[in-house]
C-alpha cells in the first residue's frame, strides 16, 4: 500500500508491505506533527490487530521534527510493553542529527539496510 500525506513542510510518502507478522514502513519525505500521526496511526492499527514487530526505514527521509520523534519513541515503547520488536534502518542526515540531538540514539535498534533489520527479528 502506497499513501501520500501532506504536512506542515511539505508531504511524506508511506509505503507499507508486510512479510509474516512483520510490517516494514518505508517513509519518503518530511515527518512533521501532520504526518507523524498518520504514521502513528498506521502502526496503532498494527498492533491492534495482534501484530508485534515494525521496521520503519527513514533512508529517504529528508525533515524530522520533534513531533516525528515523539511518534517513534512511542510506537518503540507500545511494541516493548507488548514484547514486541521495533527497529529502524537508513538513520541518516538531519533525522540522525534530531536522534543525536534528543539523546535517544541508543533507545533504538538502527540498521543500515531492511536486509540486516528482518534478520534481527
Amino acid at each position: 500500500m502506497k499513501k501520500k500525506v501532506l504536512g506542515t513542510v511539505g508531504a511524506l510518502e508511506i509505503e507499507l508491505e508486510g512479510i509474516k507478522d512483520i510490517m516494514l514502513m518505508v517513509l519518503s519525505g518530511q515527518i512533521d506533527n501532520y504526518t507523524a500521526e498518520e504514521i502513528t496511526k498506521i502502526i496503532n492499527q498494527h498492533i491492534d490487530n495482534g501484530n508485534s514487530k515494525v521496521i520503519i526505514d527513514l533512508t529517504k527521509v529528508n525533515y524530522l521534527d520533534s513531533a516525528g520523534l515523539s511518534a517513534l519513541v512511542n510506537a518503540k515503547i507500545k511494541l516493548s510493553k507488548r514484547n514486541g520488536g521495533f527497529r529502524l534502518v537508513g538513520l541518516k542526515g538531519k533525522a540522525r542529527e534530531v536522534f543525536d540531538l534528543a539523546g535517544l540514539i541508543q533507545m533504538f535498534d538502527i540498521y543500515e539496510n531492511c536486509e540486516a533489520a528482518f534478520e534481527k527479528f
